[in-house]
């Protein structure tokens, strides 16, 4: 019998406080040690994640996270920008996005 591989569940709440916002320099990353862990994990957790067991990801697409500087949320400060987290091989293919291709 083969056992079926479940789906990790993504740590969505980011502990803490973290900021995510944009500066005429760049992007500035910041939080408390909480938050910086929690942003931690969550990357972790999407580099490490098997696309290939995502039980509803059709093949050619990217396992994602957004986070939201809204309250009800519990991602990011309100002085945060929306923020998309992705991975930029594809399902089933380990294609990158056509932009990314030499």
């Amino acid at each position: 019998m083969t056992r079926k591989r479940s789906y990790p569940q993504c740590p969505s709440t980011i502990d803490g406080s973290l900021e995510i916002s944009k500066t005429k320099s760049g992007v500035f990353i910041g939080g408390d040690p909480e938050g910086l862990r929690s942003l931690a994990r969550l990357l972790i957790w999407l580099a490490d994640m098997d696309q290939e067991s995502h039980p509803s990801m059709p093949d050619g697409e990217r396992e994602h996270v957004h986070l939201y500087p809204d309250p009800i949320y519990k991602h990011l400060t309100r002085f945060s920008v929306t923020t998309q987290l992705c991975r930029l091989d594809a399902k089933g293919t380990g294609e990158f996005p056509k932009k990314y291709r030499p």
